[in-house]
């Protein structure tokens, strides 16, 4: 199952149900399709299920494990209410749903295995990738010999929607193309306490192998060398950071949530990617505020 696969389902629309489900204790499919999209105010139509919408969600939702099947064709809602009660906890919960998959068999891989290949691209996805849609340069790069293209618009238009949930970027027009800018702040805020555990003091080295394990589509993650392989494989990388993951660092610095830190005579030394007018731009250590 990869929630890319249609559009019908969104945050908005699965938010709403899971609270409905939830608020009604047990209800029946139909009174949830007849809550969320009344026939009265959708209509009717010959080529078209006009309650598709919320169909596919309950598909989705069930598929995520976040509504399950009750006795008698009832629902009933799987995850705790504090976890759908705001939209910032239902971000968080569904980036533990939807990330971190690393096998090709696992629900969601495509969405994770993109995530990295977008990481990997920099800024080329600001100048240099195809204005409507980026499944040529990935199918090409990843897939290589598959008879058929595993990623397409459709799928890159509902990517996009996820990923700008999930913390991956945040959205930029530029001239007339809409643009997902790299940037994994709300990717890294809430993971930031399991990250650094009891300590609040890590070499960078540490924090980036924690970093790896928890999010293989960021750098040094299991999807991101993947991707990096067959994207960029005949490059130069050493220990310079992606666009994505510098900027998320930088913005938590600014935030006061973390802060970096640049020892001259440490043995290992990052470099954040070349932002002009940044004051950052090589770490060996990090720490967390706790906040």
């Amino acid at each position: 199952m990869e929630i890319i696969n249609d559009n019908q389902a969104e945050k908005h629309r699965l938010q709403a149900l899971v609270k409905l489900v939830e608020d009604l204790k047990q209800p029946n499919q139909k009174e949830i399709f007849d809550l969320l999209q009344p026939l009265d105010l959708v209509g009717q139509t010959d080529s078209q299920d006009p309650q598709l919408s919320v169909k596919t969600t309950l598909r989705v939702a069930k598929d995520c494990k976040l509504i399950g099947d009750g006795e008698d064709q009832t629902l009933v809602g799987l995850i705790p209410h504090e976890q759908i009660e705001s939209m910032q906890a239902f971000q968080h919960y569904m980036g533990n749903v939807l990330l971190g998959v690393t096998e090709a068999e696992q629900s969601n891989y495509l969405l994770n295995l993109f995530s990295a290949w977008y990481a990997v691209q920099d800024e080329r996805v600001l100048f240099e990738l195809p204005a409507v849609g980026y499944d040529g340069p990935f199918n090409e790069q990843v897939f290589p010999d598959a008879p058929t293209r595993p990623f397409n618009s459709t799928k890159f238009t509902a990517w996009r929607k996820w990923a700008l949930f999930l913390g991956l970027g945040w959205q930029m027009h530029l001239g007339t193309r809409d643009i997902l800018v790299p940037d994994a702040t709300r990717r890294l805020q809430p993971i930031l306490p399991e990250i650094f555990g009891e300590q609040r003091s890590l070499s960078f080295a540490q924090f980036m192998e924690r970093l790896a394990r928890r999010c293989p589509e960021l750098d040094g993650g299991s999807l991101f060398e993947y991707c990096w392989r067959a994207s960029r494989g005949g490059e130069e990388r050493g220990n310079r950071l992606s666009l994505m993951l510098s900027t998320a660092l930088r913005t938590l610095d600014g935030l006061g949530q973390i802060r970096l830190i640049y020892q001259a005579d440490a043995l290992e030394n990052w470099q954040l990617y070349t932002i002009q007018g940044s004051k950052h731009h090589h770490v060996t250590h990090i720490e967390y505020s706790g906040e």
